[in-house]
């Protein structure tokens, strides 16, 4: 019998389970690593005859661990980005959540350091590969010392057609209102590889509108029209510009999906990075202290639960028990033309 195109299996990777999808008729692997956030620690592609790795990959699930947002696909839930000094108030209370010294906002949620547990994985040429992993705040006790909205999430990485797909659903699993925001981090290397240049790297933005922000990167609660810097409704080098910031006024295509385009000619790569329509912000965030650029689709801006507080509306959702937030994020690498 002719091996399946599609394979889902469990390896070790240095005292780690991860569970690594592959597409051999496209030459294609995903690696999750389920212990440290359901990360995708790697995505291999097959692109003119050659291998490249298209994520600032990370070694082990240790490294990882270090820095959870920093590699691979950090999943960012019940909030994606800052709360301002980690307080905001909602629905009479207020919310007093632990930052890492006083004065510091609070950074992307509960999930992407945490242990997520494997509910299934499968392959088969209908289906492709895939593996799903959940996580309830109700296993950690820390959390709840703190956050007072129970929850849980579920996440699918699927491969299929050359394609790397995430889904994530994350539900209010208490009995009162839960405000709610959920984000992808995903990184890629800048440039892709060795020997290229940074500033000859183009990126695409399908947005309209920013988020000015104060020194701190919170937003100042207004949005602007994109000129200059900040237009990058069609293709542009990257040049040597640096970005932390959070574009909106997103515009979409066929069935809702936004796309986004990052290329590297010398790597002679491109990469179409789309979200569905539950996202309606888009950051970018290619730092002067790291070879990588991110394109993150958020459902909500920063700081999202106290501009919902002034009265602005920054995308924050309001999930009643039992209700959910979700969206998908999709990979599609190519050669350049």
């Amino acid at each position: 019998m002719a091996e399946s195109r599609y394979q889902a299996e469990e390896q070790d990777l240095k005292g780690a389970v991860v569970v690594v999808l592959t597409d051999s008729e496209n030459g294609q692997s995903a690696t999750v690593l389920p212990s440290v956030g359901n990360n995708c620690i790697s995505y291999k592609a097959m692109i003119d005859g050659s291998e490249i790795e298209l994520l600032f990959a990370v070694p082990d699930a240790e490294t990882l661990q270090g820095r959870p947002s920093g590699y691979g696909i950090p999943i960012l839930f019940p909030w994606p980005n800052r709360i301002e000094y980690g307080k905001f108030s909602f629905d009479g209370r207020d919310v007093s959540l632990k930052t890492l010294e006083e004065g510091a906002h609070l950074l992307h949620g509960y999930v992407l350091n945490r242990p997520w547990k494997v509910v299934a994985s499968g392959a088969s040429e209908a289906e492709g590969a895939w593996v799903t992993c959940a996580f309830s705040s109700a296993d950690f006790p820390e959390i709840a010392e703190e956050w007072p909205f129970p929850f849980t999430v579920e996440g699918t990485y699927l491969l299929k057609n050359g394609i790397l797909a995430l889904d994530v659903t994350g539900t209010n699993a208490g009995d009162a209102p839960m405000p709610a925001g959920l984000g992808y981090h995903p990184y890629f290397p800048l440039p892709l590889l060795e020997g290229g240049d940074r500033s000859n790297c183009t990126v695409q933005l399908p947005c309209e509108t920013y988020w000015p922000l104060r020194e701190d990167n919170v937003p100042t609660g207004k949005t602007e029209p994109v000129s200059g810097d900040y237009d990058f409704r069609s293709e542009q080098p990257i040049g040597d510009r640096y970005y932390d910031d959070i574009w909106s006024g997103v515009t979409s295509e066929a069935e809702g999906w936004s796309r986004c385009l990052f290329t590297d000619p010398h790597a002679g790569v491109k990469i179409v990075v789309e979200a569905g329509e539950a996202f309606r912000e888009w950051v970018l965030f290619a730092p002067d202290h790291r070879p990588v650029v991110c394109y993150e689709p958020y459902t909500c801006t920063t700081d999202a639960f106290n501009l919902h507080t002034r009265g602005v509306d920054g995308g924050a959702k309001i999930l009643g028990p039992g209700e959910s937030i979700g969206g998908t994020m999709r990979f599609v690498p190519s050669a350049l033309a």
